[in-house]
């Protein structure tokens, strides 16, 4: 049986949470003995292949080391997804299938085959490397509070964690306990920031010093300059929104920043989410939807999709013809993807909201979106209520992270008609008015 790109990424990610369900579902794996759930075992291997970070349960209280230890390994291999594992293999073997070549293909929107190899193992090699120095800058960090091998672990768990852009803590307040540690909340930021960049990002930059060359690709550029304007502007928003305070300038810059960063991609918190107030959590539901770029370890609509739809509403309001990013035209085929993507994932949105919410009369609606918004774009923060939703609920966020992890594009392209062709007759043209 042959199997499409599109449906062999889903049986991938399928087949890592069932696998993840079988593990977690171990003795060995939790320490609740004779408290097993069958519906916290689906969410948790859910949400670590989604690298969402939501959970039912406190992980580090219900899941022992070991179960803890196949959470981060959930969520490094499908944080670093099908075509790294692929190309992991690939350098032992010798060899990529043509079948993997496609499936990367589609995901990166690679037109050519050339160099992919060279790209992804460049790729392989600078994930790894920045989990290390994160691993090894936060066990230094921690050693001064924990002992060396817990350090060592904990340091492992969250450079992981920060740059898989994942919201697993074994800590029971997330990073609340880190607040007044402005080592250890850059540290995770920086992670939480390259992995959103996404891979092909962080070779580009790699290979622009590396060889010199005069300029960034298009994409890079898109993403650095969104990257730095969303952050900017999320930073600006915790500084002056009361929901951080407490102990003094340098306690309220440190953590605006981290929050900024973390908000979009990650479900850390170092602020008590009592703290937030309405405005803020608004915004947050805005920046989580947004999220960061395609090829990263993060959801959301995506930057790079934000973008394209800025220059769409630019053009028309100019009246261009002409899509044009930092002086390169656009083709209008990744408008319409954009569009298409902005559309979808907005509507997705209202739709589980409002049928979560009709399950949730007791929460408040916004509380709800909240924690839709956080799954479907596989952010993992909450306001504290994953526990109290009901089972209907916790199905609907389980498929919902599902969808925001398998991706709009990849979905369209399951439920396309394979054998569809384009009409050769063109009706006449009709107007409607509009606005």
């Amino acid at each position: 049986m042959k199997y499409s790109p599109a449906k062999t990424l889903v049986l991938f990610f399928i087949g890592l949470i069932v696998a993840g369900m079988v593990f977690l579902s171990l003795p060995a794996s939790y320490n609740s003995k004779g408290n097993y759930s069958f519906i916290a075992t689906l969410f948790t291997s859910v949400s670590a292949v989604c690298v969402t970070g939501l959970s039912i349960v406190n992980i580090g209280d219900y899941y022992s080391k070991f179960g803890q230890i196949i959470i981060l390994l959930l969520v490094q291999i499908s944080g670093m997804g099908y075509m790294f594992v692929s190309t992991a293999l690939t350098l032992l073997l010798g060899k990529i299938t043509l079948k993997d070549r496609r499936i990367m293909q589609d995901m990166f929107d690679v037109s050519s085959f050339n160099g992919l190899k060279k790209l992804l193992s460049k790729a392989v090699f600078f994930v790894l490397i920045i989990e290390f120095l994160g691993a090894l800058s936060l066990t230094i960090v921690f050693f001064k509070d924990f002992p060396f091998l817990k350090s060592v672990y904990l340091g492992i768990f969250y450079s992981i964690m920060a740059f898989c852009n994942a919201g697993f803590s074994v800590f029971n307040d997330s990073m609340v306990s880190f607040s007044s540690n402005p080592i250890v909340l850059y540290i995770v930021s920086f992670l939480v920031l390259l992995g959103g960049l996404g891979f092909f990002v962080i070779v580009d930059i790699y290979d622009y010093y590396k060889e010199k060359r005069l300029h960034f690709s298009i994409h890079t550029k898109v993403v650095l300059f969104m990257s730095l304007g969303i952050t900017v502007f999320a930073f600006f928003v915790f500084l002056f929104s009361k929901s951080v305070s407490g102990h003094g300038i340098f306690y309220l810059i440190n953590n605006s920043f981290f929050e900024a960063v973390i908000s979009r991609t990650a479900g850390f918190c170092s602020v008590p989410i009592n703290l937030f107030n309405e405005f803020t959590e608004s915004v947050m539901i805005f920046l989580m939807s947004i999220g960061a770029a395609p090829g990263s370890t993060a959801g959301g609509v995506k930057i790079t999709t934000l973008a394209l739809v800025f220059i769409f509403v630019k053009s028309i309001l100019v009246g261009d013809d002409d899509y044009v990013l930092f002086k390169r035209r656009i083709p209008f085929d990744l408008i319409k993807k954009a569009l298409v993507v902005f559309i979808i994932f907005f509507a997705l949105i209202v739709l589980f909201s409002a049928i979560v919410i009709l399950h949730e009369d007791s929460l408040r609606p916004i509380a709800v979106v909240f924690e839709v918004v956080s799954a479907l774009a596989t952010v993992g923060m909450s306001l504290g209520i994953t526990e109290q939703l009901s089972l209907a609920s916790k199905i609907y966020i389980i498929i919902a992270m599902l969808v925001g992890r398998i991706g709009i594009l990849t979905l369209l392209v399951l439920m396309l008609d394979p054998g569809y062709k384009k009409k050769s007759i063109k009706y006449p043209e009709g107007r409607i008015l509009v606005g």
